[in-house]
């Protein structure tokens, strides 16, 4: 009995700190209120306030600084990111789950892109990053690989699409890396093929051509 009242205080700990998040009182990067006052104001013990903050910290949606108090996280993605590991590592998801995952969000992040078009600025800044890869090595292609759709990521300025893909293309780099390390100037020169044609298929607007290609380079 006495288990399930401290349960019942802490989930009323953190739907308070939710609130105050739903409201606007609390953004990322603002102050929590100290374990005293959350308890005071909830009529809770601190035993059962700090076990909600623990739990928050453990889930990456606050964070903790050493004699200052603790802080709505700004690193969201990084919490989904610690969730989709640990799903992975007990075989909730599949490695196939994420790759198909994240064929399908490449698509849409593109389709987008295809429906609003690339400025100038990006045009050129994606041009100069292929390029580059045509030159690096191994380390530096990698590097430039990841950067490659992460790039056109943010060039949808949609914050969701941001925060969920940059999570689970991590997490999918971490998987593919070693393949990537392994492959010779043969296994390159396709990938960055692979980038090319996604490239040109989307600033050419020729939809069925660019999903085909996204098709190719996840089942690679």
């Amino acid at each position: 009995m006495e288990r399930e009242q401290t349960t019942l205080e802490y989930e009323k700990a953190i739907q308070y700190i939710d609130q105050l998040i739903q409201q606007g009182d609390l953004q990322i990067g603002s102050k929590l209120p100290t374990e005293r006052a959350i308890a005071e104001e909830l009529g809770i013990g601190r035993n059962s306030t700090r076990e909600a903050l623990s739990i928050l910290h453990g889930m990456g949606m606050i964070e903790r600084v050493q004699g200052s108090g603790n802080y709505i996280s700004k690193d969201a993605g990084g919490s989904i990111h610690r969730i989709l590991r640990m799903m992975l590592a007990l075989g909730t998801i599949t490695g196939k789950e994420i790759a198909d995952f994240r064929c399908m969000m490449e698509k849409a992040v593109c389709l987008d892109l295809l429906e609003r078009g690339l400025s100038e600025e990006q045009q050129t800044y994606f041009e100069k990053l292929l390029q580059g890869m045509e030159a690096a090595f191994t380390e530096e292609f990698l590097e430039l690989d990841k950067t490659f759709h992460e790039q056109l990521i943010c060039a949808t300025g949609n914050p969701l699409f941001i925060l969920l893909l940059e999570s689970v293309s991590k997490l999918y780099q971490e998987q593919i890396a070693c393949v990537l390390q392994q492959a010779d100037e043969n296994g390159r020169g396709e990938l960055l093929t692979q980038h090319w044609v996604i490239y040109n298929h989307l600033m050419q607007k020729d939809k069925e051509a660019m999903l085909e290609a996204i098709d190719r380079h996840y089942t690679r």
